[in-house]
């Protein structure tokens, strides 16, 4: 039975490219919310969630004006599960209600989630399909190398707290290989649009 609209979870590795099929998808016509984005608002000075982190983490993970720095507060967490999952607990609950309320308001008919933890939280069921992002590790760390100066370390930290992206794939309904050019995967999103808009009613 053809549906009115899809609920669509997309996720992936770190550095996999996960952004730039999420900003193909909105060129086509789909609502796009960013649950890394609205993380990143979260921890922004005066919040409460900026208050919680500086608290639990102390202030070696802040700038010279107040602000987190992102980076030393990766240092602290990536490696380290259990301050890992302090940061989540103190993070997720108001990203996951806002990425839902999101969706629900949403007008168009294919809403995307960009959840780059979705089946690390066990959000999979919400989503009508799960589109994952993959590209292999050397390409990300050429990637993350160049785009973002990190270093070899700092990747790996990274990749290391997600769950296997080989296991990703495996729960897939779709995957996106994003191992090639912008033009390759492009050719994939637009096909997979057809495919999703397929499913969807005519009235």
């Amino acid at each position: 039975m053809a549906k009115k609209y899809l609920r669509i979870g997309l996720t992936g590795g770190f550095g996999t490219g996960k952004s730039t099929v999420a900003g193909i998808f909105q060129e086509l016509g789909a609502y796009v919310v960013d649950a890394d984005l609205l993380a990143r608002a979260r921890l922004r000075k005066g919040t409460g969630e900026y208050r919680q982190v500086v608290a639990s983490f102390g202030e070696k993970i802040l700038n010279k004006d107040g602000a987190i720095n992102r980076r030393a507060l990766a240092a602290e967490v990536f490696g380290r599960p259990e301050s890992l999952r302090r940061l989540n607990r103190i993070i997720h609950p108001g990203v996951i209600k806002e990425v839902k309320e999101g969706l629900d308001r949403a007008r168009e008919m294919v809403r995307i989630a960009v959840i780059p933890l979705l089946f690390e939280v066990g959000l999979e069921d919400g989503f009508d399909y799960v589109v994952v992002v993959a590209a292999d590790r050397d390409n990300v760390r050429r990637r993350l190398s160049a785009g973002r100066k990190m270093s070899p370390e700092e990747i790996d930290r990274r990749l290391e707290a997600q769950l296997l992206l080989t296991e990703k794939v495996r729960k897939a309904n779709f995957v996106i290989d994003n191992n090639g050019p912008r033009s390759i995967t492009r050719q994939q999103v637009e096909m997979l649009w057809k495919t999703l808009s397929g499913c969807l009613s005519d009235t």
